[in-house]
């Protein structure tokens, strides 16, 4: 299949990498469809190609947020790390089942990780964990409900992981962990209702998170236009 990085994918085909995906494409609530080569999220890169590092830098890639662990990011090195055309930040989000958003932690750390957004705003960022699906998920649902998407839309982004992981024998059979596939939708609603209940709107949480209202402007304006 040839791959052309000027298109608008869903989800990116990639040769060593099973859950890479746009955050682009999703109708908001204001009428807009977030914008395309804007966010990505993806698993572990680390057995990714040289043929899918190019495209990738080709599809606009320019920054890359690790919100793994330090010993994951040491024992699967992401490939962009030392890279002069990426941007490369390691974030780690200490996960205990659903992640703590309350945790002061855990804020701090989303402070530093939509700092780098906003020092790396105009080009095309990925965020990934170890397989792409709850500490990568919970940053895709505070981006996709920031800039309008639904609660709907938001849960089925997530869900979907369960489907792509399933393609990667690889990750079966290394960590024997059949769990690691599943993203059932109560994970992340638990998550999604939290923020509603407690802070009222994704912009009021980040807030909470230290950012200011201009700040989290030009992040939702980056993903919704």
């Amino acid at each position: 299949m040839k791959r052309k990085p000027y298109l608008n994918y869903t989800r990116l085909p990639m040769e060593n990498a099973y859950n890479v995906r746009e955050l682009g494409g999703y109708a908001t609530k204001k009428g807009s469809v977030t914008i395309h080569h804007q966010f990505l999220r993806s698993e572990n890169l680390t057995d990714i190609t040289e043929e899918d590092k190019t495209f990738l830098i080709e599809y606009g890639l320019s920054g890359i947020i690790d919100l793994r662990s330090r010993e994951e990011a040491l024992i699967y090195p992401n490939p962009f790390r030392g890279n002069n055309a990426v941007k490369y930040i390691n974030c780690p989000l200490i996960t205990d089942g659903i992640l703590d958003l309350r945790a002061v932690e855990y804020k701090e750390m989303l402070y530093k990780i939509f700092h780098f957004i906003l020092d790396n705003i105009d080009g095309c960022l990925l965020f990934h964990c170890q397989a792409g699906k709850d500490r990568t998920g919970v940053l895709a649902m505070i981006l996709m409900g920031l800039a309008g998407v639904s609660k709907e839309d938001i849960v089925a982004n997530y869900e979907v992981t369960h489907t792509y992981l399933k393609e990667n024998v690889k990750l079966r059979l290394e960590d024997g962990l059949e769990e690691l596939e599943f993203s059932k939708p109560q994970w992340i609603e638990k998550a999604y209702d939290h923020i509603i209940e407690h802070y009222g709107s994704f912009k009021v949480y980040l807030m909470a998170v230290g950012l200011t209202k201009k700040e989290i402007k030009k992040i939702r304006r980056k993903l919704a236009g």
